[in-house]
């Protein structure tokens, strides 16, 4: 009897450890950025016309960062060609981080842009539920509000 029972919690401990490993796997940018969308698509009760303006967005926002993680890798090669120097070109190092901060400033000035178009869609009580679901994530969060 004691034997069936610890077969019984074993079977079920690996259960649940398989179940709990197939859970924790990584997700890319494309399917955290899909959740988002749906997510403030449901909770905000969207319309086809603020949705299709969402994914608009979506798709302008992600082209942008796809740009970006491209010139990423030549930056990266370029620091690691100048480490590999016998002397650092801090001239071209300060170039190429003015460089990335310029296409930075350039997506957050069009997420800016992009989010107040948006918001103009939303109706007074989207507006409200949207302020009600920011209060709640900082009830939840509130230590690292601060």
């Amino acid at each position: 009897m004691v034997k069936k029972g610890s077969y019984i919690l074993m079977i079920t401990m690996l259960i649940a450890g398989l179940a709990g490993f197939t859970g924790c796997r990584r997700h890319s940018h494309d399917q955290k950025v899909e959740f988002m969308v749906d997510y403030i698509s449901e909770t905000l009760d969207l319309s086809e016309s603020q949705q299709a303006h969402l994914n608009q967005i979506k798709t302008e926002l992600m082209d942008k960062a796809r740009q970006m993680h491209a010139d990423k890798d030549s930056m990266r090669e370029e620091l690691f060609a100048q480490l590999r120097s016998e002397e650092i070109d801090q001239k071209l190092v300060k170039a190429k981080i003015a460089e990335r901060r310029a296409q930075m400033d350039e997506i957050i000035d069009l997420i800016v842009v992009r989010l107040a178009e948006f918001h103009k869609t939303l109706t007074p009580e989207q507006k409200e539920k949207l302020i009600a679901k920011i209060e709640t994530f900082k009830k939840w969060h509130d230590k690292s509000w601060e």
